[in-house]
């Protein structure tokens, strides 16, 4: 009876591996540059970065509790943190110089 309760766990365990992230991202998104940027280019860059996080954050709880190297963790989260970092910052000047615009 205990096999077949475990089989079903194992198959679901095996599938959420299975649907789980190979590697980390390779390649951060391109951040334009705030001073010049579209509204475009701006939205599609804040996209790209949402999809960036979120594939890291995937690839982290997916390995949670299987014995991740912790230097490996802390890249993967610099790698987003530094994502969403500049990205901030080039949608405060972004938004700096709109704000700017608007005022004269």
């Amino acid at each position: 009876m205990r096999t077949l309760l475990a089989l079903p766990a194992l198959l679901l365990a095996a599938n959420t591996w299975a649907s789980c992230p190979k590697a980390l991202p390779e390649n951060a998104p391109v951040i334009p540059d705030g001073t010049t940027a579209t509204y475009d280019q701006v939205y599609d860059a804040q996209e790209a970065v949402r999809e960036y996080v979120t594939e890291i954050e995937t690839y982290l709880e997916c390995r949670e509790g299987l014995g991740l190297h912790l230097m490996l963790h802390n890249r993967a989260v610099h790698l987003a943190q530094t994502a969403a970092k500049d990205f901030n910052a080039s949608l405060s000047t972004f938004r700096q110089r709109k704000n700017m615009l608007a005022n004269n």
